[in-house]
Parts: C-alpha cells; sequence; structure tokens
C-alpha cells in the first residue's frame, strides 16, 4: 500500500508540530494551516520550519593581550573567561 501524499505531515501534526500550507504556484509565501485538509489535492503542505538557533564566536582575551575566538564558552586552562561574543549570520541561499 502507497503512503498517503502527506504522511510524513500528517505524523509530524499529530506529534503536535505546525503545519503550513501554500495554494499558489510557487513556493513564495506561506500560511499556518491549524486544520488542514489533507484530502484537498489543490494546497502543498510543509512542517513549519523552526528559527534556527543563533551561533556565536566568543572572544578571549589572555594575559599577554592575545585574543581568540572560540565557538563554545569555556574556562580557559590559565582561569581566562570570554569578554565577549560576536553573533555569526549565515545566508541560506
Amino acid at each position: 500500500m502507497k503512503p498517503h501524499k502527506w504522511a510524513k505531515e500528517i505524523k509530524a501534526w499529530a506529534d503536535g508540530a505546525e503545519i503550513e500550507m501554500y495554494k499558489g504556484l510557487n513556493d513564495d509565501i506561506w500560511d499556518d494551516a491549524p486544520n488542514p485538509n489533507w484530502n484537498n489535492s489543490s494546497l502543498k503542505y510543509r512542517i513549519k520550519p523552526q528559527p534556527k538557533e543563533p551561533q556565536y564566536l566568543y572572544a578571549y582575551m589572555y594575559k599577554d593581550g592575545l585574543v581568540s575566538f572560540l565557538k563554545e564558552t569555556r574556562m580557559c586552562w590559565d582561569g581566562t573567561k570570554y569578554i565577549g561574543k560576536i553573533k555569526l549570520e549565515v545566508d541560506d541561499d
């Protein structure tokens, strides 16, 4: 038996995921679909993308004035702590 066209989306929706629908010809604009009509073949559905967690570089300045950047916060072996952070932006293109 062939699975339903939207089987993955139906299962995610049943587990509490938010679903979006698009009625047009391209994938530019999606709207929330709190009550999807899974049998309407003119609609397209997707699991609503979740925002990505922001990524940071953490700046550390050592006693000798040297600065380094790491992707995680941690205490350095000599007790140096981070002095600031830089938010990274990534293009999805």
